[in-house]
């Protein structure tokens, strides 16, 4: 999954509105016990879970979603076949088994029995039937479809618009689900726990329109909206615990979410105690460490994500489809520097693509070494020079996150100072950042990303496999670097299929070497989720992954 300096620079600018809905949010915090509901309402603190957005949801569709922060609020709403344990492991969800045919291709999935909707229907087959279908349908127009579901048979036809249905996907009765795959992969069941997966109430969207919103948003998962107003996207989301979800209530009552953009105020509406766990900046770990109060709370939550600098050759008038660039900016780039100075050593400089904790992980990649000197001369081989100086470049990355903007001035400074060249530090909202990926249009980017499941295939074949247009419909849409490299590709098909792990892993490493070698990415840092958890707080469920859905969670004190 796709996913501000010191002061206010990068800082995210309020309206007038949300200047006064934050005012109004800090003051009912001061409040002993309560804090603020739907239409202000009070909600009790006691057994409410209060925690950041750091910027709004970009959606309530699971169809829809592409990022790890709304990926973080949909999974307690919604859920599907298959869901993701402590360990990273999938395990049963709605459905409390499968079976794999002998081929490996067909997986017949047995719903559990009394599973509800948040309407109080009963969850059937035929639901997810509508549900996965309704994802590929053209008219939902997903981005990450093809990457989740393409593996099932006929979904490329009912997204390409040339079915009128999936084929691989169908309901001999209300408890019985098949689905049939176009070839065995070992890691497909993985794919299940992506958002594509979630089942969906088709009665209330079909009510709405055909679109998930505050009045549709009907999941089967241990939360829910409770009514629209609950919904406020720019200001706050507000869950309530769902007393018939199926594994049992949640013990929280409440989940509160609200919209802080700055980084400060989040730290600050922590210390006041009006938050319960909050994401903090490495240039924080100072204050905090040296706050008696503060670093009991300081939690280091390890993530299988790696940020990257992505070198787009297909954007208009890029300068990296010479590989001669990519390569001088690999050798221009110190990871070193940028993890001891931006993120303060809380994360770890990037040794590859594929991150620690992943089945396939390869410590021993080769990356590009840094090499400033060489890096100059590749330049200059590349025609750039004094006649010809190299165009100023535009540093795109999401501006909700202190540390980001902090590791981008770094790297601009590098890019400075080892090549000659100007970047200019183009903090973006992180729904129209995710609307210039998907367009493959920004030419150099500061992005991230996340495992959906711990197999090598989501960052290689996904990320990397040459992408093309079928019937207007991108076949690889994540892979916005333009990278195209047909050994890669066909050594990262061969390891999809491969039911030999060993083997599996091995074609993955010949593949990312190759990747590691074209430079389409300048591998950074591997992330680390620096966290306050309030001592009142118990039962956070951590997965390589994150956050699991707050089942366990309580809040006392």
């Amino acid at each position: 999954m796709k996913g501000e300096n010191n002061s206010t620079p990068f800082a995210y600018p309020l309206t007038r509105r949300e200047l006064m809905l934050l005012a109004g949010t800090a003051l009912a915090a001061s409040l002993p016990g309560c804090t603020t509901g739907k239409q202000g309402a009070r909600v009790s603190a006691q057994n409410t879970l209060r925690y950041p957005l750091p910027s709004p949801p970009t959606t309530l569709d699971p169809a829809l979603v592409e990022d790890g922060t709304t990926i973080d609020l949909l999974q307690n709403i919604f859920e599907g076949l298959v869901i993701l344990d402590e360990k990273s492991r999938t395990v049963p969800g709605i459905a409390e088994r499968w079976e794999v045919s002998p081929d490996g291709t067909k997986y017949t999935f047995y719903l559990r029995k009394g599973v509800k909707f948040h309407n109080g229907r009963e969850v059937h087959a035929a639901d997810f039937v509508y549900s996965l279908d309704r994802a590929c349908d053209p008219a939902t127009n997903s981005q990450t479809v093809f990457s989740y579901l393409g593996d099932i048979v006929g979904v490329k036809e009912r997204r390409n618009g040339t079915a009128s249905a999936v084929k691989g996907i169908e309901a001999p009765d209300d408890y019985t689900l098949q689905i049939t795959i176009d070839s065995p992969k070992s890691y497909w069941i993985d794919k299940m726990t992506y958002p594509t997966g979630y089942v969906v109430c088709r009665e209330a969207i079909e009510k709405s329109g055909g679109k998930v919103d505050a009045s549709s948003v009907i999941g089967a998962g241990p939360f829910k909206i409770a009514a629209p107003q609950d919904y406020s996207p720019q200001y706050q989301v507000l869950l309530t615990a769902f007393d018939d979800y199926h594994q049992g209530r949640p013990k929280l009552d409440h989940i509160e979410r609200p919209v802080l953009l700055d980084p400060t105020t989040r730290l600050s509406k922590y210390e006041a105690g009006g938050l319960d766990l909050v994401e903090v900046s490495p240039s924080d770990i100072d204050h905090i460490n040296s706050d008696p109060h503060l670093k009991p709370d300081l939690h280091l939550y390890p993530r299988a994500a790696t940020w990257y600098l992505a070198l787009n050759q297909d954007a208009p008038g890029s300068p990296f489809g010479d590989k001669r660039v990519r390569t001088a900016f690999n050798m221009a780039v110190d990871r070193e520097e940028i993890t001891r100075v931006a993120l303060k050593n809380l994360m770890n400089p990037a040794t590859g693509i594929v991150p620690p904790g992943m089945s396939g992980y390869q410590p021993h990649i080769t990356l590009i070494p840094f090499d400033p000197q060489q890096a100059r001369t590749l330049l200059a081989q590349a025609g750039y020079g004094t006649s010809k100086p190299f165009p100023t470049l535009a540093l795109a990355f999401r501006n909700d996150y202190q540390w980001v903007a902090d590791s981008a001035q770094v790297i601009a400074k590098q890019l400075s100072k080892n090549l000659g060249i100007s970047v200019q530090l183009q903090p973006t909202d992180w729904g129209q950042l995710l609307q210039q990926l998907d367009s493959k249009a920004l030419p150099f980017c500061l992005e991230r990303w996340e495992a959906d499941y711990l197999d090598p295939q989501d960052f290689l074949s996904v990320l990397l496999h040459t992408s093309r247009k079928v019937n207007g419909q991108w076949d690889h849409p994540e892979n916005n670097t333009g990278y195209s490299n047909a050994q890669f590709d066909s050594l990262c098909s061969k390891a999809d299929v491969e039911p030999d792990m060993q083997k599996r892993f091995a074609l993955y490493a010949q593949a990312e070497q190759i990747a590691i070698s074209d430079g389409p990415w300048v591998p950074v840092f591997y992330q680390t989720n620096v966290e306050l958890d309030a001592p009142r707080v118990q039962g956070i469920r951590d997965s390589l992954l994150g956050h699991l859905p707050y089942t366990t969670t309580t809040v006392t004190g």
